[in-house]
């Protein structure tokens, strides 16, 4: 390795919150909780941002390290410090929260007030803190008929629409069915319950569908 690509990948890691990447997430929820009630909230709709009281987090597990999003901020913590095996028996099966975060980097975080900027490879997410008992109204629109961008996940998209080369975008619907619809023609997958499986026929350029009047 020449000197000025070894003096390149320390100065990429320099600074850096966490340089291994996310292998694994894990939704830490209060008992009788749930993610989409009024004590913690993981916005991938208007803006990536979660919301969450004391008691809440989320967990990013890496090679060497777990970092812990809560309302106590961001704290990365070396796996071979933690004792308690039951850390780790905390996971809640959120399909969008793994696709969100795996193989991104925690590259920084800054504090504003009260928010904390939390920036990984290619997204930013704003973690808010609430006071315990505090209600967190969710942002996710149900209507009947209406759809929900979901954001920081495009990444995994990784070609065109084949019908007209533009760029596709992951929708939810109201009974929680995933789409990935080009943003050109409005070509789309057909409804899966399964965020991976929406990307996957995107990918596969199965676009069976027409989805050019919807509310989002």
């Amino acid at each position: 390795m020449g000197y000025e690509v070894w003096y390149n990948a320390i100065r990429e890691v320099i600074g850096v919150f966490c340089h291994e990447k996310i292998i694994k997430v894990y939704m830490s929820i209060a008992e009788g909780g749930n993610i989409y009630g009024r004590d913690a909230f993981l916005d991938c709709y208007h803006d990536i941002a979660y919301h969450c009281t004391e008691g809440y987090e989320i967990l990013l597990e890496t090679e060497s390290y777990v970092i812990s999003l809560s309302a106590n901020g961001v704290i990365k913590r070396n796996k071979k410090e933690i004792s308690d095996k039951k850390y780790f028996e905390t996971d809640e099966d959120d399909e969008q929260a793994t696709m969100l975060f795996i193989g991104e980097r925690v590259l920084s975080v800054d504090r504003q007030d009260n928010i904390y900027l939390v920036r990984f490879d290619d997204f930013t997410l704003r973690l808010i803190p609430y006071i315990s008992g505090e209600s967190i109204n969710g942002l996710h629109n149900q209507d009947v008929g209406s759809y929900n961008r979901i954001l920081g996940c495009d990444r995994h998209l990784k070609t065109k629409c084949r019908y007209c080369g533009a760029d596709g975008e992951i929708l939810l619907d109201f009974v929680d069915d995933y789409i990935v619809r080009c943003n050109n023609c409005n070509r789309s997958t057909r409804a899966a319950i399964s965020l991976i499986g929406a990307i996957e026929d995107w990918n596969n350029g199965e676009l069976n569908c027409m989805v050019d009047d919807i509310i989002i």
